[in-house]
């Protein structure tokens, strides 16, 4: 149901708020006469305007409030959204300025008929109900999982090879004939295992010059991966073209092996959710060496389920310019459509249209009523986890405290909980929190729910967790 700037109200400009600063930043911007023209739409679901910019030429900035949720568009380089432009034509919409009754811009029409048409799109897939595929693309189906068998079956040639012939193998001119191996991967739709055939073979050869222990492990790990992976997607397409069913089902191999799901295939197996309520727990941008990509990762958790899941904006470095970027997310995400892919504790989802509102108390309460029931039973879910090969190496979990304390000497943390404890660490992903952790506030530290990743440490054989973010009865204190 379409709605107008009437609706408009202080409160709502801070709950859509990214930030405290954004909010000053706006009302700076209304109140110095940062715009230099105000428009309205006849019928008022469209304020408009152009925003005196750094630059020569301003920022046109707009705040749409046509469909179900409002819109908002601006020419700034912010990552932030809604940006301060958007958020101080809204200031200046409350504060009674006048705004000029003008036709909708071109650029604003394009838009809003490229939603309506993906909206009706989505409406006539779901009352026409999931497509039969065709023998041709059934056909390409199996020629594609034939040819990936092809390849599955030189990477095990380099499994083999490493085994028999040890990691110190790879150097001169054993590692370009590797590389050359890994290089071919590529013609046999099998990216992931490129990658990390890719990366064994760049560990190995700095420790032939470097030795290092935590190195060496880290190097172990990847060929366990790589062994565990080429022996379960060759099981898995055997198996598919044996019974003759090639056709697409929930498991993390599709993706393993280079598939590329799209919505309508979740939707299709049944990975998704409707009317689902999510909140960002944290956000932050994450190198990925391994991948040669930056990867903007989001931890949200369902406030129905409690299930902790993660967006991921892949941004590879060759054309992280052709990407937008993402920013961090506030307030209750509703969500007509949630999508879900296959994995295990911590799914990758995506969504179309959502709307957005503030936190509010009972909000903050629904969180952490879904912390885990304790420690013990946390670190149990974690190993279960973590010992699939084909897993991640760490899994986020909202964690309960009565206490975070460190101690004097090693500066530490350790997190209680009735009478159980476990000791934070840092990670590669993370690697600051736990020296950011000290700085807050007593009252911070206790009595709340940590978001943390839970990930096994070889050198100690011990569950560790690193910290993330903390959720208090009435705010979400992210440390990244």
């Amino acid at each position: 149901m379409s709605q107008t700037a009437e609706m408009i109200t202080e409160e709502l400009i801070r709950s859509l708020a990214p930030n405290p600063a954004a909010i000053n930043n706006a009302k700076k911007i209304s109140n110095t006469g940062g715009f230099v023209s105000l428009f309205q739409t006849e019928n008022k679901d469209l304020i408009f305007g152009e925003c005196k910019g750094s630059g020569k030429s301003g920022y046109q900035t707009s705040a749409d409030f046509s469909g179900e949720a409002p819109v908002f568009r601006c020419s700034c380089p912010s990552r932030q959204f809604p940006c301060k432009h958007s958020l101080a034509i809204m200031f200046e919409w409350i504060s009674g300025k006048k705004f000029e009754t003008a036709d909708i811009p071109e650029d604003v029409a394009k838009k809003r008929e490229k939603i309506t048409k993906r909206q009706e799109k989505a409406k006539e897939e779901a009352a026409s109900g999931p497509k039969k595929p065709s023998k041709t693309s059934l056909s390409a189906a199996k020629k594609k999982l034939e040819k990936q068998l092809e390849g599955l079956e030189l990477a095990e040639t380099f499994v083999t090879d490493i085994l028999n012939r040890g990691v110190s193998s790879i150097n001169g001119s054993s590692s370009a004939s590797y590389k050359n191996l890994a290089k071919q991967l590529g013609d046999y739709y099998l990216p992931e295992l490129q990658a990390i055939m890719t990366e064994i073979i760049t560990v190995a050869e700095e420790l032939s010059e470097h030795p290092d222990d935590k190195e060496l492990n880290r190097l172990i790990a990847l060929c366990v991966k790589l062994s565990a992976s080429v022996k379960k997607s060759k099981e898995y397409i055997n198996k598919k073209l044996e019974n003759g069913d090639v056709q697409l089902e929930d498991t993390i191999l599709y993706e393993e092996m280079g598939g590329i799901w799209k919505l309508a295939q979740l939707k299709e197996i049944g990975l998704f959710k409707e009317n689902a309520r999510m909140v960002q727990l944290s956000f932050q941008v994450i190198d990925d060496t391994m991948h040669k990509a930056n990867i903007e990762t989001g931890y949200w958790i369902d406030l129905d389920s409690g299930e902790i899941s993660k967006t991921e904006n892949i941004r590879p470095y060759k054309s992280a310019k052709y990407i937008k970027s993402e920013d961090s997310a506030f307030g209750v995400y509703q969500i007509p459509t949630l999508y879900r892919y296959p994995g295990g504790m911590n799914r990758r989802i995506r969504w179309e249209t959502m709307e957005q509102r503030g936190l509010e108390a009972k909000d903050y309460s629904d969180i952490l009523s879904k912390a885990e029931a304790s420690i013990g039973e946390a670190v149990k879910k974690a190993k279960n986890e973590l010992k699939n090969t084909l897993s991640e190496k760490v899994c986020a979990m909202l964690l309960p405290f009565d206490s975070i304390e460190f101690a004097v000497s090693d500066g530490h943390g350790v997190l209680k909980y009735q009478g159980e404890t476990i000791g934070l660490k840092r990670n590669e992903n993370y690697p600051e929190t736990c020296s950011i952790l000290p700085l807050e506030p007593k009252e911070v530290l206790e009595h709340g729910a940590l978001l943390g990743e839970l990930f096994y440490d070889s050198r100690e054989r011990k569950i560790y967790v690193c910290p993330i973010s903390i959720v208090k009865e009435d705010a979400i204190v992210v440390l990244c």
